[in-house]
């Protein structure tokens, strides 16, 4: 066994068991990509609280995607909507893009983002207090352990800035398969990112693992305590999630957490 699939095999192993907790399934409509489809779905336990929130893209969606970027509005069910989530945003990256020696290969960037998608667009270098959103970084304890903002301030138009987790074995110079990010803006998490390649999708190969939890939130929101990246053989999707979410209440709330 090599190295690269004893990684992957002890980061599958850490993932809580996801079928045998879903009650119910609720998807969203398909929408064209390439040659084939993707769409969201939303697994709820028995009192219809989500408990995971993925994307299924077809394998011949994923066969066929051509060399020209690609960014897909993906609808979300309305229990993923209950859950602090508004939309996906399904990026095409045929490139990879920077920094390029870490994600410079073809891969999706799937954002589950809490803003809407006018408040995600209105993130433009035009507006004038840009920068100044930019800099004004969530306090840490409001992002998951190990999740750190870049060295200087790298602001995305219509997506914010993102925080990576040190202690991804990317940062070790294992490949880059898959990784798991958070974005923020002008103070506030508003999106989690699985970043997954085509070459990972096409070899059909489980990837994901657990993760930590932010010690507060300011808003109700359920946060994964673990993701996943996986093919479903007999209906022929690729699945990219974000798992085992447990629903947090702010301090300014119920002063509590809630557990689904």
């Amino acid at each position: 066994m090599t190295l690269q699939s004893t990684l992957r095999a002890a980061l599958m192993a850490s993932v809580i068991p996801l079928a045998a907790t879903a009650q119910g399934i609720e998807l969203g409509p398909e929408m064209p990509l390439g040659e084939g489809t993707a769409r969201a779905f939303t697994e709820t336990d028995a009192a219809g609280f989500a408990t995971r929130i993925g994307i299924e893209i077809t394998e011949e969606a994923v066969a066929s995607i051509g060399q020209d970027m690609i960014f897909v509005t993906v609808p979300l069910p309305e229990a993923a909507l209950e859950a602090g989530y508004d939309h996906v945003s399904l990026d095409w990256m045929p490139h990879g893009h920077a920094p390029g020696a870490l994600f410079g290969v073809p891969h999706f960037d799937v954002h589950f983002y809490m803003t809407t998608e006018a408040e995600r667009l209105a993130i433009d270098p035009a507006d004038p207090l840009f920068m100044e959103k930019a800099a004004n970084r969530p306090s840490a304890d409001l992002m998951p352990p190990n999740f750190v903002p870049p060295p200087e301030l790298d602001p995305i138009p219509a997506m914010g800035e993102h925080w990576l987790d040190v202690t991804d074995p990317v940062f070790a110079g294992q490949p880059f398969e898959a990784v798991l990010i958070y974005g923020a803006w002008d103070g506030e998490l508003i999106f989690v990112e699985p970043m997954v390649t085509r070459d990972l999708l096409l070899s059909r190969q489980d990837f994901g693992g657990a993760l930590g939890q932010p010690a507060r939130v300011d808003e109700p929101l359920s946060l994964p305590s673990a993701w996943s990246v996986s093919f479903d053989a007999e209906t022929g999707v690729h699945i990219v999630s974000i798992d085992a979410l447990e629903a947090r209440m702010s301090d300014a709330g119920a002063g509590a957490q809630a557990t689904n």
